[in-house]
């Protein structure tokens, strides 16, 4: 009886380690968010709520090429962040997809504040697929400046952060 259950212990064990399905190589990720957007304190912009979309390609079974843009304004500043990632989709073990990003990052900043500035931005964020060509996606991001907008004496960085919760079509996967 002990032997019948380590049996069907290890059988479940290695059932569970199986490599799961790749998304396919051109496949597609496009999708549409709602974004809270946190500008540095050093920036004459405020923090708030923006939309945006983003579109993502698999390169490889588990790197995808992803570029999203976003808006936001708030007292009477406008921040629009355009990032270009190369992300890494952990292997899925069910509906759920953990991904990490590494990448660019465009800021524009417009209306009441003018300036732009770049740096390198980081992705982490999770898709849970509600089918198999619809999935909610929840991610943050994190961008550094290394030359500010604003660079003066007093302020040599940037460092602006968002959160975003929205739906993706999931095409050709």
């Amino acid at each position: 009886m002990t032997f019948r259950v380590l049996l069907l212990v290890t059988g479940a064990a290695v059932a569970g380690v199986l490599p799961a399905a790749a998304q396919k190589r051109g496949s597609f990720e496009l999708g549409a968010f709602a974004a809270y957007l946190n500008a540095d304190n050093s920036l004459a912009v405020g923090n708030s709520i923006g939309f945006g979309g983003r579109a993502g390609v698999n390169l490889f079974p588990y790197l995808a090429l992803e570029v999203d843009y976003a808006s936001a304004s708030a007292n009477g500043a406008k921040y629009t962040p355009l990032h270009v990632y190369a992300v890494y989709e952990v292997p899925p073990v069910s509906s759920n997809e953990l991904f990490l990003g590494f990448g660019y990052v465009k800021n524009k900043y417009t209306g009441s504040y003018e300036a732009k500035d770049s740096g390198v931005g980081g992705l982490v964020g999770l898709r849970h697929r509600l089918n198999k060509a619809v999935a909610f996606r929840v991610d943050g991001r994190v961008d550094f400046m290394p030359n500010a907008a604003n660079k003066s004496y007093l302020v040599s960085y940037n460092g602006n952060w968002g959160l975003g919760f929205g739906l993706s079509a999931l095409l050709n996967r």
